[in-house]
């Protein structure tokens, strides 16, 4: 990983977790605490305008030996979003290239017999951190995955149609397992919140900033609210 001169935050979690509904209100509050530093820009993931990533995704969904096509290309965009980032902000970014690492993980627990183009991935994954940027802090919305599954349902994504519980069930475990042994080996801030009903984005704001910018946390607007 490089090092860099500007923050960025990994907003982790499973399927159906929150993450892109808390990203703007994340971004609001920290952009409203005095001594942050740098403005906050989101990266999120285009899913909804993205067309190859719906068909992937769909293809993902219905047929698990079709999942790595799928998960080597949404790395490549991953990786691709977060190349020669503009140092004049700071970012807070809807999953990370540790994520890959999670589902790859959860993928193999799932191959009955997996294949050398899984572990050809995996390793693919640990190449590209080389080059990418440091993640400062990882902010992980632990959710039940009974409510990942409800809430994902609810948003009627046609591309997750047939997505079981039992996979989100692996998946909040592999995230339970392996975030904390990712984010110590590349020296990242593993910060877990409890996302099962909600939360408060003025809190995640503050303990990012005090915990991993190690900066006072006095609110002067309530944007984020």
């Amino acid at each position: 990983m490089q090092t860099q001169d500007f923050k960025i935050i990994a907003v982790e979690g499973n399927i159906g977790a929150g993450k892109s509904t808390v990203l703007p209100k994340l971004q609001a509050a920290l952009n409203s605490m005095e001594g942050n530093g740098k403005p906050w820009q989101i990266l999120y993931e285009e899913v909804e305008s993205d067309p190859e990533f719906q068909r992937l995704l769909s293809d993902f969904t219905k047929d698990p030996t079709k999942r790595i096509a799928f998960q080597r290309y949404i790395t490549n965009r991953r990786a691709a979003v977060c190349a020669n980032l503009d140092p004049n902000f700071n970012y807070v970014i809807e999953r990370s290239l540790f994520s890959d690492l999670v589902f790859c993980q959860a993928n193999l627990m799932e191959a009955c017999r997996p294949d050398g183009q899984d572990v050809d991935y995996y390793y693919d994954i640990e190449k590209r951190l080389v080059d990418y940027p440091q993640v400062s802090s990882v902010v992980y919305l632990r959710t039940d995955p009974k409510v990942c599954y409800e809430r994902m349902l609810s948003r009627a994504r046609g591309a997750e149609d047939g997505t079981p519980l039992s996979y989100l069930t692996l998946l909040s475990g592999m995230h339970d397992v392996l975030l904390p042994v990712i984010c110590n080996k590349y020296n990242t801030q593993l910060l877990t919140h409890d996302w099962t009903y909600f939360g408060c984005p003025d809190t995640l704001a503050k303990r990012v900033l005090s915990e991993t910018l190690n900066l006072s946390t006095k609110t002067v607007s309530q944007s984020a609210a």
